[in-house]
Order: C-alpha cells, then sequence, then structure tokens
C-alpha cells in the first residue's frame, strides 16, 4: 500500500491511497462515523432559563457543540462537567461554556447558543459523555470521502475540531484493529 499526502489544513486532510481495494477505504470511512469516540453533550441540568428558548431546544443546541477531546486520556462513557451562567442583555455563546478539566473545550468559541434580553438570565450544568457515532450522530467526530480513480484512491478527511483528521485516521484504524482481533478471538474459541 502507498499513501501519500497531498494537503494538509487546520481540519482537513488530503492524501491518495494506492494498492488496496474500496471495502477497506469505506472501512476506514464507516469507522470514523461510527468506532471512534468523541465527547458530547448528553446530560443537561437547567437550574435557571428566563430566556425566550425552551429547556429542550437549548439542550439540543448545547449537544450539537463541537468539543476536544483527549481521545488517548478519555475513555466510553467517561464525562466531564460543563457550565454556562449568564445574565442579559446579550448574546451567548459557546466562549461562555467553562469546564471542570482545562483540556477539555468547546472548539468554536462563536457560536451563538441564546440570545439573553434584559432580567433574562441562565445557568446550566451539562455533562459532555464520551461515545461514537454508533450511538447518536452528535458524536460522530469528522467525515471522510474519496474519490476512486485508476486504482488510487483521493481520500478527504475533515474534522469537526474535536480531534486533528490525522487522529482521527488512526483513531480508526486502532477501532478497526481491536474489532478485528475480537473477531480472531470469538473465531477462536469454535
Amino acid at each position: 500500500m502507498e499513501i501519500k499526502q497531498v494537503k494538509k489544513g487546520d481540519k482537513t486532510i488530503k492524501f491518495t491511497i494506492k494498492g488496496t481495494n474500496p471495502a477497506f477505504v469505506n472501512g476506514i470511512r464507516r469507522a470514523i462515523q461510527t468506532s471512534v469516540k468523541n465527547l458530547a453533550v448528553e446530560n443537561v441540568n437547567v437550574y435557571e432559563n428566563t430566556s425566550v428558548m425552551f429547556n429542550e431546544m437549548l439542550a439540543h443546541r448545547l449537544g450539537m457543540l463541537p468539543i476536544q477531546v483527549d481521545a488517548k486520556t478519555y475513555k466510553k462513557k467517561d464525562k466531564v462537567t460543563l457550565m454556562v451562567e449568564k445574565d442579559g442583555p446579550g448574546t451567548v455563546y459557546s466562549k461562555d461554556i467553562k469546564s471542570t478539566d482545562p483540556k477539555i473545550e468547546v472548539v468554536d468559541k462563536k457560536i451563538p447558543i441564546v440570545k439573553l434580553g434584559k432580567n433574562q438570565r441562565i445557568k446550566i450544568e451539562m455533562d459532555a459523555v464520551v461515545d461514537s457515532g454508533k450511538t447518536n450522530s452528535k458524536w460522530i467526530p469528522g467525515i471522510m470521502s474519496y474519490n476512486y480513480d485508476k486504482d488510487v484512491f483521493t481520500v478527504n478527511i475533515e474534522s469537526f475540531g474535536g480531534m486533528e483528521p490525522k487522529e482521527l485516521l488512526e483513531e480508526a484504524v486502532t477501532e478497526i484493529k481491536i474489532k478485528t482481533e475480537e473477531l480472531k478471538k470469538a473465531l477462536s474459541k469454535k
């Protein structure tokens, strides 16, 4: 197999692969979407919300925020507590969310959450939980696409910001390896 990097950006990587088949490349794509662990807001406790947005809508918006994750430290079902508390008037942005772990933070600081009017306030505590896209799409850490032409795959990986694109690829390959080992063990028992 021959791999050659074509382009690298902050959240994207593009490379070519020769000497493999569509099933292998598609397996990596599926592993990124369903097996790579990521952090996403799961449990939301609204202590105070006098904004015009319903609690359920706020929880949904918070659940879709991209969160920086350390895939080596955090394992499936680990939790990190995040908090946001703000008084209006003004807009609550993702930068206003604070974490109990200084290594964990919302990736994009400019995402508007809710606009608060005069005398309006929110106070919310939430758990960001480690899981994968197999459970819910909010845990998908990025996307991969590829083009196949004359035995050459041109692969594009775009991270949503929680991990570097190269790290997404490495984690996907690790997950494939784990599943392969589990299959070998299961087959050897029969």
